[in-house]
């Protein structure tokens, strides 16, 4: 009996000294410190020096910084993120940039300094400088997925340092009256502007793909541009044509861009810009904007090169198709007008109908576009036929006839 009443007491302290050691893990799990919480989605608002507008360094830069701001207004109207996080990269000056998060709390935003950069030789024009900034960002901000606002300064898919007439000095030679716009990287200076395929290079490099890249740039929705970011963005949010200098109303399309709903982007948008009015005053009801399936362009390209092949002298004059730029040689046509006075096959032309509607599934436009370009009218000019995307095959413009053939578009579909 004793020995019994030996072995029970053991056991009991055994259990207890085992009891005591589940109930102090349970004690050391709660003083753990949380998991990092999951984050749905990651934007980063990317803004790289875009020089002096009009001779001024702080022209664009102020419309920047109020883009910031209505994005943080946003925000406070949604009471909050949505599970996502917001990181901005904004360039002061050449040399010189920071990254910070905008967080809420308590029903408004704080601005949280993440990084400081010195660059010696505009690395943010550079694909494994756009890399860099980018892992900078998954570092500081890890989600399930990435999407990107560029705000700068916009030509469409034309190569950094083409020698096509800007719009800086154009604007520079105005009255003061005419509404300004943007354009991409930068206004006057190659040095600054970043070509599509750079972009494209830099965001492969680091293995991500993009849920959407928005431009918040002037002639970014282009076909070639689409076809280039094909492999690094799900969609493609931009503008056909100029777009004005305050940009992109992220205090109303703010929260859709948290929440990915695209339809209402480009109704937000079109409800914006279709009451408009610029920072004097002046009624300016101009605005295109549209969002572009970027899965679909592979479709759209097989069925574009069958077109091509059946029709390859391309249309027999450039009279006639809708233009969504002020040029006087015009770069950037609508592409579904050209299509339709292209193709003459009713099966062919049927199904690039249907393709291009899965395309762009998501497009408003005003009755007129503008363009600081154009003199004659006030720089306006009627929309007859908007698909929310253009092209620049038919250009007869001589400054990038010999480009065109350079594209990954059109190696894709000639």
């Amino acid at each position: 009996m004793g020995n019994k009443s030996c072995i029970n007491t053991t056991l009991g302290l055994f259990v207890f000294f085992l009891f005591s050691l589940v109930l102090t893990s349970c004690d050391d799990e709660v003083d753990y410190p949380d998991e990092p919480r999951h984050t749905d989605k990651t934007i980063l608002m990317f803004f790289p020096w875009s020089g002096d507008d009009i001779n001024d360094s702080t022209d664009i830069y102020y419309y920047f910084q109020t883009n910031i701001s209505d994005f943080e207004t946003a925000i406070e109207n949604n009471h909050g993120l949505n599970n996502n996080r917001l990181i901005v990269f904004i360039s002061n000056s050449e040399s010189k940039a920071e990254m910070f998060e905008i967080t809420y709390d308590n029903g408004s935003c704080r601005r949280e300094t993440l990084k400081n950069y010195s660059f010696s030789m505009h690395e943010y024009t550079t694909s494994e400088g756009i890399s860099a900034i980018i892992n900078d960002v998954i570092a500081e901000a890890p989600a399930a997925s990435y999407a990107m606002t560029i705000g700068c300064h916009g030509m469409g898919w034309l190569p950094a340092g083409t020698s096509v007439k800007t719009r800086t000095p154009v604007a520079a030679n105005c009255d003061g009256n005419r509404p300004l716009t943007r354009y991409f990287g930068h206004g006057s200076n190659s040095r600054y502007q970043t070509d599509i395929t750079t972009l494209a290079e830099g965001i492969k490099d680091v293995g991500v793909k993009m849920e959407y890249i928005l431009f918040d740039d002037c002639y970014m929705a282009n076909i070639e541009t689409a076809y280039d970011l094909k492999d690094v963005t799900n969609y493609l949010i931009a503008s056909t044509c100029e777009i004005m200098i305050d940009g992109m109303p992220y205090d109303e399309i703010g929260a859709e861009l948290l929440n990915d709903d695209y339809l209402g982007i480009v109704n937000d948008f079109y409800d914006f810009y279709s009451t408009y009015h610029t920072p004097d005053g002046k009624y300016a009801p101009y605005g295109t904007i549209s969002v572009t399936d970027c899965r679909e362009i592979e479709t759209t390209a097989q069925l574009m090169r069958q077109i091509n092949t059946a029709y390859p002298e391309g249309v027999e004059t450039a009279d006639g198709l809708q233009p969504l730029d002020g040029l006087q040689n015009t770069i950037f046509f609508d592409l579904g007008d050209y299509v339709e006075k292209l193709c003459k096959d009713g099966v062919l032309l049927a199904g690039f109908r249907q393709q291009l509607d899965r395309l762009v599934p998501y497009k408003r436009n005003t009755e007129y576009y503008y363009s600081i370009y154009k003199w004659d009218n006030d720089g306006i000019t009627k929309i007859n036929s908007f698909s929310g995307l253009t092209i620049s095959d038919p250009s007869r413009n001589s400054t990038v006839k010999g480009l065109i053939e350079q594209t990954n578009w059109y190696a894709a579909t000639h």
